[in-house]
């Protein structure tokens, strides 16, 4: 066994070596100018089974390209090790501003991409087809990351996931076994029941103990229903003391629908900087926001109905010259996914997905990097 694996379990170790076998036949093909015969490798696994290690340790030597759809999850494989990991946008693409609070998007061929041997993508079940090609023309082999026990993309399978996995690892890692989440997750995904009490710094509580500072206090609070999505922004900016409907500098927000030509995301993240003048549209609010996941701010504007309730009056007209936000204090699970944040509240609303349920809940427990308090 190479020394490098001394430490895997026996599932790890055969992972490594398939992975090996794979980069070793790219490393040959590429050397001999020939098309890669297998330009994606698909290394899929349970939390706490190893796939960002075996992805580390394999590429040490490779000039790599760490990445992931959003921001949270590139930051979290670069404390994981994963050097320089950035978002797969800005990692592949230019962002051209185009002096109206628009931006578009042109592929950078000098980009990371353009550097690497190898690219390493996480949370890949949220790369759809379209983002997908365009890592492809790269003509780089790709080691795509997955968990198939997470819950499936709100828009669908995505790209990478749409085939069977070259490995699928479901033996918890020896350093992973310890974790209080990897342990609740692993209880969520078989189906198990999770009693109230603690687990290390994790807690398992019952609806109604959540004060107003622990709930503050979390990076990110995460539901099932819409309606309880909007109870908890609600309460959260009335904590901090925001009563009405409009939002001001300092809200979260977070975006509804892609719209590529603002570059900006479903799921994604923002901050509200400055509310703008109006235009002759009052139906429409204009405002500055910057994003969590990419260093950029945009302009744009957004239906009152978003704000202020009546969405369910307006056509697809309506809203075609808009752009979709809603507060981001709180996200249904969906919407969190291929995000991480470092302390999460989970309110288990699981029941409501049926045949789901567990996916929700084990998705909902995996969004947590350190700390998660799950309300049942």
């Amino acid at each position: 066994m190479n020394e490098q694996t001394f430490n895997f379990g026996v599932q790890q170790a055969q992972a490594y070596d398939q992975v090996s076998r794979w980069l070793e036949q790219c490393a040959a093909e590429r050397k001999a100018r020939k098309p890669l015969s297998k330009p994606i490798f698909r290394l899929f696994g349970y939390a706490g089974t190893g796939k960002t290690t075996i992805a580390r340790r394999l590429t040490e030597g490779w000039q790599v390209a760490f990445c992931a759809f959003t921001g949270k999850a590139a930051l979290m494989m670069r404390r994981n090790g994963c050097v320089d990991a950035a978002t797969i946008h800005s990692s592949i693409y230019t962002v051209i501003d185009n002096g109206d609070g628009t931006i578009a998007f042109s592929i950078n061929r000098e980009g990371a991409f353009s550097c690497a041997d190898l690219v390493v993508t996480d949370e890949c079940s949220m790369v759809d087809e379209d983002l997908a090609k365009d890592m492809l023309s790269f003509k780089k082999p790709i080691l795509a990351l997955g968990d198939p026990a997470q819950l499936p993309p709100v828009n669908g399978e995505g790209y990478f996931t749409g085939a069977e996995p070259d490995v699928m690892l479901t033996e918890i890692h020896r350093q992973a076994e310890g974790s209080p989440i990897i342990r609740l997750a692993t209880m969520a995904r078989n189906g198990q029941s999770i009693p109230r009490g603690d687990y290390g710094d994790c807690r398992v509580i019952a609806r109604g103990t959540l004060s107003d500072e622990e709930v503050m206090q979390a990076d990110q609070v995460i539901v099932g229903m819409n309606r309880t999505r909007q109870a908890f922004n609600t309460r959260m900016r009335r904590i901090i003391g925001r009563e009405g409907p409009m939002p001001e500098p300092g809200d979260r927000l977070v975006c509804l629908k892609n719209d590529r030509e603002h570059g900006i995301f479903n799921g994604g993240l923002f901050r509200v900087e400055e509310n703008l003048k109006r235009r002759s549209q009052s139906d429409m609010l204009r405002m500055k926001v910057a994003s969590e996941d990419f260093d950029k701010t945009v302009i744009v504007q957004v239906r009152r109905e978003f704000f202020f309730g009546g969405l369910e009056n307006l056509t697809w007209r309506d809203k075609r010259n808009s752009q979709q936000f809603d507060y981001g204090y709180a996200l249904t699970c969906h919407k969190s996914q291929g995000s991480q944040w470092g302390h999460v509240i989970a309110y288990d609303e699981s029941r409501v997905f049926g045949e789901d349920a567990k996916r929700w809940l084990y998705t909902a427990i995996t969004r947590a990097q350190d700390k998660i308090q799950i309300v049942i």
